[in-house]
């Protein structure tokens, strides 16, 4: 079910911080729970008139009670839809990150490790370890696979995710760490080069939110929220 999918990434490109319990939180995010649930903050500018708003709140309803109906009851919901001084929020709660991935058009998954391979993953690129929320050096992937009952989440999708836990190993490509469960993934971002693992000194960030290597802004991003690059952050 793509057509919610196109809604909220009309809303926004999603992306947050925290940990926890899932914050109230007043910006764009996609946080997932212990339980493998997923919970969605979008925010963003909506300039409509009453009428728009109404269609776009039916639409959105339409479009979860036609998944549910397909994939069961609470795969989906809505927690919050508002428009207060020109600005849409929109906050749902997904039953498994599987769910968010098929409701929003990308890949998602979360598990165990060990749970990640039999699912056929394979744990390709730079991986860097991670220890209270700083880079600490570089990983191989038989580090982590010998790590088989740690928690990974896994996506195709520039976005920015927050875990419920404390990352211990994350991918480089595409990647920039943001604190003990938050990550920011962007295309042209590289972990490596900004933590200096790689021999790279670390990118600078211009005065329009641009690195030196050619990172896109942070804020403000409006490139494609699709990627061909699988992002692994593995947490306890």
């Amino acid at each position: 079910m793509k057509k919610l999918g196109c809604m909220v990434l009309a809303l926004c490109i999603s992306l947050l911080a925290g940990c926890g319990s899932v914050p109230e939180s007043e910006e764009s995010g996609v946080y997932v729970q212990k339980n493998g649930s997923v919970v969605s903050v979008d925010v963003e500018e909506f300039t409509s008139d009453y009428y728009e708003t109404e269609e776009l709140e039916s639409d959105i309803e339409t479009a979860v009670a036609e998944y549910t109906e397909e994939h069961g009851r609470n795969t989906v919901k809505v927690e919050e839809l508002s428009f207060l001084e020109g600005t849409a929020k929109l906050r749902m709660k997904y039953r498994t990150a599987a769910d968010y991935g098929a409701m929003n058009g990308i890949e998602m998954y979360q598990g165990t490790v060990i749970d990640s391979l039999a699912a056929g993953y394979i744990y390709d690129g730079d991986f860097a370890k991670v220890e209270d929320g700083k880079v600490t050096g570089m990983a191989t992937k038989q580090e982590i696979y010998e790590e088989q009952d740690l928690n990974v989440v896994i996506v195709r999708a520039n976005m920015d995710i927050s875990v419920d836990g404390e990352i211990r190993y994350v991918s480089c490509e595409n990647v920039r760490l943001k604190d003990a469960n938050h990550v920011s993934v962007r295309e042209g971002y590289d972990l490596a080069a900004d933590s200096g693992t790689a021999g790279v000194e670390s990118t600078e960030v211009s005065a329009d939110g641009a690195g030196e290597s050619g990172s896109p802004a942070e804020e403000g991003y409006s490139g494609p929220m699709k990627s061909e690059v699988y992002t692994f952050i593995v947490y306890k």
